[in-house]
């Protein structure tokens, strides 16, 4: 489940972790993380840090050339709290993370995760180069896994990645389900297949037919497709496979093929047909028909997905529980026409 749960906080802790070092005091003026939108028992959420992560949001800053503080003059007040709303889950659980006992060393598996990623650039001094070309750095990039690995370790111990799925219940969602695991009627085919050109003049053309009326005499006097194939067929991958395109679902072959294909009786060799394409000559081996795709086949797709979302909802309602618990305190400024305005509401949750 640790995949799962990285990719429901990666962007979200990722657009915190980019304004992690925001009050560096190497920093300049305009780098100051401005005004904070937020408190989470306490600790504050700046204003860098929203605009940062509605700009990772709508991935806009880079392709409109806009800096983060001009691109978010043109979100709404209702979207820039959905965004810091996020930013407040992921403080509320990163705090609670933090205040595990015996909290987990997380350093080896960080050092393990960088050195991966540098390695595809060759050094971690060159995969630092390339992260500055993306406003961000290693060490930013040190913090945000960082941050993962203690979030996911938390979640472990609360028991909240391993939810147990009933086997009726991976049942109960095949059925209802079942229509999107149906298969259509399939034959396996061996094919003779003449190609023509289209601009091909009638004479020429009326040869190619010919050598396929010459390749399915052979076939009925007993020549195997794969001799006759290696013989007549111009397609490589026939010559390959000796003729075999092995289960063909109904609806792929030319219509004037497959019109053929499912009427004609196994073992039969048809006519001469033609197509778009050539002239084709065909044996059927084998028919499937139309079904579902039995329980076991899908089985483990259906529980992966019911683990998805169960790990979703317990993640979702802890998260819950921990903001109930906590001060919140909300210092976004609504703003008159889309700017920041001076006389924006302030909204406190205390908590229990």
């Amino acid at each position: 489940m640790r995949t799962i749960l990285l990719t429901f906080f990666a962007a979200i802790l990722l657009a915190a972790t980019a304004t992690a070092t925001a009050n560096n005091s190497s920093q300049t003026k305009e780098e100051q993380p401005g005004e904070i939108v937020a408190k989470v028992n306490g600790v504050p959420i700046y204003e860098k840090e929203l605009n940062e992560s509605l700009a990772l949001r709508f991935k806009k800053k880079k392709a409109y050339g806009l800096n983060a503080n001009t691109f978010r003059q043109g979100i709404s007040h209702a979207i820039q709290m959905q965004i810091l709303n996020d930013l407040i889950d992921s403080a509320v659980i990163y705090q609670a993370a933090m205040s595990m006992e015996n909290p987990p060393d997380v350093e080896e598996q960080v050092n393990q995760k960088i050195l991966s990623l540098a390695s595809t650039f060759g050094s971690e001094k060159k995969y630092d180069e390339f992260l500055s070309t993306k406003d961000t750095s290693l060490e930013n990039k040190r913090a945000y896994y960082r941050k993962n690995y203690l979030v996911q370790a938390y979640f472990d111990r609360k028991g909240l990645t391993s939810p147990d799925i009933p086997e009726d219940d991976i049942k109960a969602l095949y059925e209802q389900q079942k229509e999107g695991f149906k298969t259509p009627e399939q034959v396996k085919i061996s094919q003779i297949f003449i190609k023509v050109d289209k601009k091909l003049p009638p004479e020429e053309k009326k040869e190619r037919k010919q050598v396929a009326e010459q390749a399915r005499k052979m076939l009925l006097d007993g020549t195997n497709f794969s001799d006759v194939t290696s013989k007549l067929s111009e397609t490589t991958d026939l010559e390959i496979s000796g003729g075999d395109r092995g289960y063909v679902k109904r609806g792929l072959l030319p219509q004037s093929v497959d019109d053929v294909a499912f009427s004609i009786m196994p073992w039969k060799i048809s006519n001469v047909i033609e197509s778009e394409f050539g002239y084709h000559v065909l044996m059927v081996s084998d028919k499937k028909p139309a079904g579902y795709s039995p329980y076991e086949n899908v089985r483990d797709f259906l529980l992966r997905y019911l683990e998805t979302e169960a790990v979703r909802e317990n993640v979702a309602t802890h998260t819950r529980e921990l903001r109930e618990k906590a001060k919140i305190e909300i210092l976004l400024k609504k703003e008159e026409g889309n700017t920041a305005s001076k006389t924006g509401k302030t909204e406190t949750n205390t908590g229990s």
